[in-house]
């Protein structure tokens, strides 16, 4: 069985497609159209089910399913919207993390800005539910009050902006007001509050008693968050007035520790209950402020919840993912066995987010001819780029199909020497031409993992905040945040194939099997999709090597001789 999956809403389009069970392909808009997260583009002309219908070699009407969740644009599904299901925001959240994951039953915890609206309510912020088998149930939620439209009224469609009793609402706001401000247009904004959550370990406690004051913990999990028309919010719209230089920097770090806390707080009240309620130690994590990683791991480390599973999408584009799994499984009556003795022919859980196309040999070779770079084919490419990495150089890594979803996990990366604490500011000065208190990822073996961080279970996607070690933050400080924190990604081999091999060669040469694993893009733009997008950065990038599946490629054919003398 087919199911076709559609998520987003004016912004993080995508699409996926289930084939007997398991992701078959996924994409979002934003790698196609190269605007990042996909705002306002053309819905009508959308690119990215397209991709997965033609990457799969299938034609629409072998889909037997197709749903998409109710705040999506009905131009996205226009085509075919006389078939198309759809189904909440929330549920579409939460069927991405509880139906892929290895879990038969679980707590699933949804946390975003806003979603579907419910009338006489209010709009869906939080939604606690239990998962078992291909069942969801909600038993509790909290609604967003207070709300605007983003000046989308015209349209007819409920698109869910600024509201009160929201926790993406409250960091938004506060990513806002400091300046991380990605995308601004009348009424609507878009920010990226990554940088805050990055911000927020330079931060001091001196506004979490003013920011806790309208925060009000309720039974079963919800909580008041009092941000409109008196609430919170003018409090920080008028924070950073008049201030400048350092004393800016400082305040604005100060905002983002309070609305760190303040957000953690809210997240583990509803988790703690959450586990009280159901007795399960199993969690699903999905919606826009589970790629808050540093609260995920506050979860795991402060509340009885021993194994977790987050979708790597979790923001609106992984709504795609639930969506088809919920047209696979629910529509479709389609079983989910997990379990040691599930038949080798079920389905399995999702194990990696590499739901991209792969790029063919001919495809690379003929993208590599049109850019001029001197290149040449290499045997064993994993090991020649973990050799050249200690000499302090920074690699454009490119394999297989790109990572569904923000995070780069070894397909479009770029790689560094996390033992080297200088290429923290090389890389954001000179690469990804960032700020400067930005933080770097590491990649380490699943297996090795408890070595350099404290950090029980694995982390593919990067979503889980650990503590770096404290005999280990002198070896990797390129990685260690001023907090003493890293964002973890553990590396199998059945999962990361020859990103695996890469790091474990690493780890042979210089006994630290951690690299550091970025995303392969510039400031403001979305990573890589196909080999002449990674040429075109690499031409004027400040990357000495770009490895292209077998081929590597340099700046000029002296540096390409060295390279591959040396691993001669």
């Amino acid at each position: 069985m087919l199911a076709l999956g559609l998520g987003g809403s004016n912004h993080d389009f995508s699409a996926c497609l289930v084939e007997n069970g398991e992701i078959a392909v996924g994409i979002e808009e934003e790698r196609l159209t190269r605007r990042k997260y996909a705002v306002n583009v053309n819905s009508l002309a959308n690119q990215c089910w397209r991709y997965c219908l033609t990457t799969q070699g299938v034609r629409l009407g072998q889909v037997e399913a197709i749903v998409a969740d109710d705040t999506l644009l009905p131009s996205c599904y226009f085509p075919f919207r006389s078939r198309t299901t759809l189904i909440r925001h929330h549920m579409a959240h939460a069927a991405s993390a509880f139906l892929p994951s290895p879990f038969p039953e679980a707590a699933v915890l949804v946390v975003d800005g806003a979603g579907s609206l419910f009338e006489g309510q209010g709009v869906e912020t939080m939604t606690m539910s239990v998962g078992n088998g291909t069942e969801i149930t909600e038993i509790s939620k909290v609604y967003g009050t207070n709300w605007s439209t983003d000046g989308l009224r015209e349209t007819r469609v409920y698109q869910a902006g600024d509201s009160d009793h929201s926790l993406g609402f409250m960091y938004k706001a506060v990513s806002r007001a400091i300046g991380f401000t990605l995308y601004e247009e009348g009424s609507w904004y878009l920010t990226e509050d990554g940088k805050t959550m990055g911000l927020a370990p330079y931060g001091t406690d001196r506004y979490r008693t003013e920011f806790h004051r309208y925060l009000d913990l309720l039974p079963e999990g919800r909580f008041q968050l009092h941000l409109k028309d008196g609430g919170l919010l003018g409090f920080v719209e008028h924070a950073l007035d008049g201030l400048e230089g350092e004393a800016r920097f400082a305040r604005g770090a100060d905002l983002a520790w309070a609305a760190q806390d303040l957000l953690e707080t809210a997240v583990l009240h509803a988790a703690d209950w959450l586990h009280r309620e159901t007795g399960l130690t199993r969690l699903c994590l999905a919606g826009g402020v589970v790629l808050n990683s540093v609260a995920n791991g506050k979860i795991l480390r402060n509340t009885p919840f021993t194994e977790v599973f987050a979708q790597p999408a979790a923001g609106d584009n992984g709504c795609a993912v639930g969506c088809a799994y919920y047209g696979y499984h629910v529509l479709g009556e389609q079983p989910r066995p997990r379990g040691p003795k599930a038949p080798r022919t079920a389905p399995r859980p999702q194990t990696h987010t590499y739901l991209g196309r792969r790029y063919s040999t001919e495809e690379i070779q003929t993208a590599l001819d049109a850019s001029g770079l001197p290149y040449r084919r290499v045997a064993r490419p994993a090991r020649l780029a973990a050799g050249l990495l200690p000499r302090g150089a920074l690699i454009g890594w490119f394999t297989g199909g790109s990572e569904f979803g923000p995070r780069a996990l070894g397909h479009r990366s770029i790689l560094a020497d996390p033992r080297r604490a200088e290429m923290k500011d090389i890389l954001n000065s000179k690469v990804k031409h960032r700020e400067a208190f930005r933080p770097f990822a590491p990649a380490v073996l699943a297996h090795r993992a408890a070595e350099y961080f404290e950090l029980d279970i694995e982390s593919p996607y990067m979503l889980i905040v650990a503590p770096v070690r404290d005999d280990k933050r002198q070896e990797v400080p390129a990685i260690t945040h001023v907090d003493g924190t890293a964002r973890v990604q553990t590396l199998t081999p059945e999962a990361n194939g020859s990103f695996y091999e890469l790091v474990e060669r690493f780890g042979e040469i210089t006994s630290v099997p951690v690299v550091l694993n970025t995303s392969f893009n510039d400031r403001g733009e979305p990573i890589v999709e196909t080999p002449e997008q990674a040429l075109a950065f690499f031409g004027p990038s400040q990357l000495d090597y770009l490895f292209l599946e077998d081929f590597v490629v340099a700046h000029s054919a002296t540096d390409l001789d060295t390279v591959t003398e040396a691993a001669a």
